[in-house]
């Protein structure tokens, strides 16, 4: 073998045993006791701190970069469903049974709200920084705004029956809904969100996320379905075609180039020219990855069934599997 040969072998050999980050090196064998419950949600405040949600009230915490996962108290045995924070201290998280959980210190204790639904809760967002003014998404049409930090959470028009999966706002104003058919709504008043009007989206598809990078906007769904915007949703087309063809689950830009998208039997796709291309990165996992989330263009996380957490410190080229302790 050469010398560049046997460099590149004993580079795969160290990636697909353990991965350097902000914990150590990370073993891809469990070490104590390891959850086993799905993972729906993933959250990081730096590159040392964050939360996983999942199902029976499960709520991890790290701060040390996934070197250990600890498990929280909820309070819950309701699925959890989604996780955010605004600052180091205050986040909420949502979940069945119209379950929306804050804290204010950090996650050492988590407070009930009452949110004035009894559907299943599937997205919680707040602008990072701003600890007032959220929305909440969920089934048969749920749409909840709050103004104060979720003391009240104020019921609006959604989408009747159909089932809404995500939420995001660009800035303060403009945000969008996403859910199944393939509805689509936007609002352009968001510091009220009082209207939210339908967009086509030219798909019947469920879609489970949206975001923004920069001026364009991306949703995804069932059946690989990928849909690309640029003018504000006016029109929605068929984004580049990738190699999925299961259920998409989310997607996350960091800055207007670089991005991820994850989904079943342990999809994970990564562009960094914008979206023109998508290509798939080796996980090692057949379960469901249900959420991703990066807090730089390098070091990211996703999770997903059977406990699954995986995490990268290469920008999403290798991907190494953490366990809780």
């Amino acid at each position: 073998m050469s010398a560049a040969g046997w460099v590149l072998g004993f580079y795969l050999v160290i990636m697909m045993t353990g991965c350097a980050g902000p914990g150590g090196m990370l073993p891809e064998a469990p070490s104590g006791n390891t959850v086993a419950e799905s993972l729906n949600g993933v959250y990081f405040i730096s590159a040392s701190e964050g939360w996983i949600v999942g199902d029976n009230g499960t709520l991890l915490h790290t701060r040390n970069g996934g070197a250990t996962w600890t498990p929280e108290f909820s309070g819950t045995t309701r699925d959890l469903t989604a996780v955010r924070f605004v600052n180091s201290s205050t986040g909420w998280v949502v979940g069945d049974d119209g379950t929306v959980l804050q804290t204010i210190t950090s996650g050492l204790g988590w407070v009930k709200q009452i949110s004035g639904t009894s559907n299943r809760l599937n997205r919680v967002f707040f602008q990072r920084g701003d600890s007032k003014v959220g929305w909440a998404v969920g089934d048969n049409g749920t749409v909840l705004h709050t103004v104060d930090g979720g003391l009240s959470w104020v019921t609006q028009i959604g989408a009747g029956s159909a089932h809404l999966h995500d939420v995001f706002f660009r800035d303060y104003d403009n945000g969008w809904i996403v859910g199944d058919g393939g509805l689509i709504l936007r609002t352009n008043i968001g510091r009220s969100g009082a209207l939210w009007m339908s967009q086509i989206s030219g798909t019947t598809r469920n879609l489970y996320a949206v975001r923004w990078a920069g001026n364009t906007g991306w949703a995804v769904g069932d059946d690989g379905i990928l849909l690309k915007t640029v003018n504000d949703g006016l029109t929605w087309l068929r984004g580049p075609q990738t190699t999925a063809t299961g259920r998409l689950t989310d997607i996350l830009f960091f800055g207007s180039t670089t991005g991820w998208i994850s989904g079943e039997t342990g999809l994970l796709l990564q562009t960094t020219n914008g979206g023109v291309f998508w290509f798939p990165r080796p996980t090692r996992t057949d379960a469901a990855l249900r959420a991703v989330y990066f807090i730089n263009d390098r070091t990211g996380w996703a999770v997903g069934d059977q406990g699954t957490i995986l995490y990268t410190v290469d920008g999403g080229i290798f991907w190494v599997r953490q366990y809780t302790r």
